[in-house]
């Protein structure tokens, strides 16, 4: 079934009723669903032999797989983090119950946070943890494949020509002030999202009038610390510029996002000094993102 965009907008808003076992967090619209599948356990879950592989680094792996329920098929990406040490967060967590110990767990809860601020992200289905041996802990996080989104990197990776034209500089526009006004709203309400790039921004274009609608996805290392909250603009909006291709987004576009994210039209001077931060921000990125680069080159040659 094909969903409106405003079924779509409202899917990916809007608050998840849960439901707790021993090791698992459920969504309880995804009960029976994972139930009908024997797939309700951390065990179950965590073990799980099929789908294909869509990442695997030394950390976690994610699994792309479907399920059929109705004569429908769900697609799901589960992501599932190795054993890993925590130490001490383990103790605070027996004096701190509110204490997020594994990233399967902390994930899903920023997740939750997102949806319950009327943020957009991915729907989060389950997650669970096990600890081994008191201060080892493996986790997983389940979620929904996020169609009819897809990531902003692929689309101006594949579709390069929408940006470009005589209708390119609006598009262009659009979309950036739709970027602006969500990192604007998100750090508003008290998060920052550290990956905030064109890797887990997704989008989906309404055909009628090119309007984009946007989402976050990959809430693995979500920023709450408001001590620091001055920073989450520059370093947000210098992740977004440094993952913009160059020869479609120009320099005047990036000032475009800029002011859209202040909501204004002139800079004053505290206005420049944040711009220079974020070209800076931006070179940094850049250099340290070459560097980490050119270290896995070395690494793969024999």
């Amino acid at each position: 079934m094909c969903l409106t965009l405003q079924q779509t907008t409202q899917d990916l808003c809007s608050p998840i009723t849960c439901i707790t076992t021993q090791r698992c967090i459920i969504n309880r619209e995804y009960q029976a669903l994972l139930e009908q599948h024997q797939l309700g356990s951390f065990e179950a879950l965590f073990r799980f032999q099929g789908g294909e592989a869509a990442k695997t680094i030394r950390e976690r792996s994610v699994t792309r797989f479907e399920v059929e329920a109705g004569g429908a098929k769900t697609t799901f990406y589960l992501k599932r983090h190795k054993l890993s040490f925590v130490g001490i967060k383990r103790l605070l967590a027996l004096f701190f119950p509110n204490t997020l110990v594994s990233e399967g767990i902390k994930e899903f809860k920023s997740i939750c946070d997102f949806r319950a601020s009327k943020l957009a992200t991915v729907v989060p289905v389950a997650a669970g943890e096990k600890f081994v041996n008191f201060f080892w802990v493996e986790s997983f996080l389940l979620t929904e494949d996020f169609s009819p989104f897809i990531q902003l990197e692929d689309l101006v990776t594949a579709q390069p020509a929408f940006f470009k034209g005589r209708e390119g500089r609006s598009v262009r526009q659009r979309l950036l002030k739709e970027i602006a006004v969500f990192a604007q709203r998100m750090h508003a309400r008290g998060f920052n999202h550290r990956d905030f790039n064109t890797t887990h921004i997704l989008v989906k274009y309404n055909a009628a009038d090119h309007r984009p609608e946007l989402a976050v996805f990959d809430l693995q290392r979500v920023d709450k610390a408001r001590l620091f909250r001055f920073r989450w603009m520059i370093k947000s909006l210098a992740r977004v510029n440094y993952s913009l291709p160059d020869h479609l987004f120009t320099a005047k576009d990036i000032i475009y996002l800029f002011m859209s994210y202040k909501g204004k039209n002139a800079m004053n001077f505290m206005d420049r000094c944040q711009w220079f931060w974020i070209r800076r921000k931006t070179g940094k990125i850049r250099k340290h993102t070459e560097k980490i680069m050119r270290a896995a080159i070395k690494q793969s040659e024999p």
